[in-house]
């Protein structure tokens, strides 16, 4: 194993430490753990794919999600409308919002991937397979479902009850609209299918793809599983207060510290479940 491969397993069992063990005090720890992906996915992403080929997926991450964001911000589209509360700011976004999208980006594409048995390394199936025609589209919607089921989790807990960023005319979801959820879905989905295409461009993508077994991808895996989890002990410890959204409407905390708890349980928590399961039956199409 080499010094890289070393951080890296260092950082995932870092975040794997801080999503179970600093909650159990009743500190939300979500947003350092965030942060905690971005060196992951740098490393992570340079590794597998070349500086390059990594550098377009940061531009695009940056520029898709702080566009969609401030449009939002300014608009209510696509995400519904809401204000961030925090400083300092790109124009309406707090700064640590773009490299979230790229850190939490990058490890719900490789999660993604594990779940299609490397499909990275066939997209656009320029050989002939139709597997690759299908896994150009397939990669990027199953990607954005794992991004919006983060969100998933953590948005009522994140605005309602931190108040990180107010929804001003509230939600059914615990303060928040349906439509962030599907707005969450759109833009990630837009910067991962440019990703893909620029993938195909540089086809044939096993070449340009760097697989050195399963174990770098289950550091993926267990980056995000970490994020899962971190909402259980979180609950444990969290408070039950009354809470009010942007239009006043009171909530449980204790309700929505048990609901985000449940849904990230059965979400996100299974979702790495299935992808470690993958990796531990070595069902992945690897060519060594």
């Amino acid at each position: 194993m080499n010094a890289w491969n070393r951080v890296l397993w260092l950082l995932a069992a870092a975040a794997a430490v801080a999503g179970v063990a600093i909650p159990l005090a009743g500190t939300h720890v979500t947003l350092p753990m965030l942060l905690l992906s971005v060196p992951f996915a740098l490393i992570h992403g340079v590794r597998r794919y070349g500086w390059r080929t990594l550098l377009f997926f940061l531009i695009v991450t940056l520029v898709v999600g702080n566009f969609f964001e401030n449009l939002s911000v300014s608009t209510g589209f696509p995400f519904g409308h809401y204000h961030y509360t925090g400083h300092p700011q790109l124009i309406h976004v707090p700064v640590e919002i773009g490299p979230i999208y790229f850190g939490l980006g990058y490890i719900c594409w490789q999660v993604a991937n594990t779940l299609l048995d490397e499909a990275d390394i066939r997209l656009g199936g320029s050989s002939g397979s139709v597997a690759g025609r299908v896994e150009v589209v397939a990669l990027p919607i199953l990607a954005a479902a794992l991004m919006t089921m983060f969100d998933l989790g953590v948005d009522s807990i994140a605005s309602t009850v931190k108040r990180i960023w107010v929804w001003e005319r509230g939600g059914g979801v615990f303060g928040v609209p349906y439509t962030n959820y599907l707005g969450w879905w759109f833009v990630t989905y837009v910067f991962f299918q440019v990703f893909a295409l620029y993938l195909v461009k540089r086809q044939p993508a096993s070449a340009s793809v760097r697989t050195e077994g399963r174990g770098v991808l289950a550091q993926n895996v267990l980056f995000y599983g970490a994020l899962g989890l971190s909402s259980v002990p979180y609950f444990i410890g969290a408070s039950g207060d009354m809470v009010k959204d942007g239009a006043s409407v009171s909530w449980s905390g204790h309700a929505i510290n048990e609901t985000m708890m449940t849904i990230n349980l059965f979400g996100m928590v299974f979702a790495a479940f299935l992808a470690a399961v993958k990796l531990a039956r070595n069902d992945l199409a690897l060519r060594r």
